[in-house]
């Protein structure tokens, strides 16, 4: 008398199934972050200033980790450098129709994608002027907080008024719930520390 093992077999093709569903997962999310997507954001910091004024603003923001998230440094922690704007160069939009359109503003974003207590201090750089009739260049800084709820927690404006200048914007102190508690900023320009400490 013969064994049916059809029961075998089915329990091999269902075992062989689940596996193939691991392996093709493991590889969709694999190159679903090579492709750069990203998971959503907890905070948003923004810097903006007018279109006219064809001049690279650079936005600083040092965490915890007391490393730089900016141009040269666009991945701290949980903080990304989103955008990155280098004046008018920067500025267009080409639609999916082909046509090309203007932003209403210079802006450069970073995100802080977890909530990674402790303290983050948030700065402004006149890195470079392209073309510019004079004057100081008005930048606008904006923290929002996107969840549960987006909610602007702290604004302030400025002016930069030459090529290297450095002012710290706005500091705050996040804790383990999300909650964000504003604070003083530090005195000295985060730049010019950190250009200390890469000096010989």
């Amino acid at each position: 008398m013969t064994r049916d093992r059809a029961p075998i077999f089915i329990a091999l093709c269902d075992l062989l199934l689940c596996v193939l569903a691991v392996v093709i997962c493991s590889v969709a999310a694999s190159k679903a972050k090579t492709d750069g997507v990203k998971p959503k954001a907890e905070i948003l910091i923004s810097a903006d200033w007018p279109l006219a004024d064809d001049v690279d603003v650079d936005l600083w923001v040092v965490g915890p980790e007391r490393k730089p998230v900016f141009y040269g440094s666009r991945q701290v922690g949980c903080a990304d450098l989103d955008r990155d704007s280098l004046g008018f160069s920067t500025s267009k939009i080409t639609m999916s129709d082909g046509t090309v359109g203007q932003q209403d503003s210079n802006k450069e974003t970073i995100s802080i994608r977890c909530l990674n207590p402790g303290r983050y201090d948030v700065a402004i750089n006149y890195y470079a002027q392209h073309s510019f009739a004079g004057g100081s260049v008005p930048v606008h800084v904006d923290i929002t907080s996107l969840n549960p709820t987006v909610k602007s927690v702290a604004v302030k404006d400025a002016s930069l008024d030459h090529v290297g200048q450095t002012i710290n914007m706005l500091s705050f102190d996040l804790d383990k719930d999300g909650n964000i508690t504003l604070a003083d900023p530090p005195l000295e320009p985060v730049t010019q520390t950190f250009a200390q400490k890469s000096s010989p």
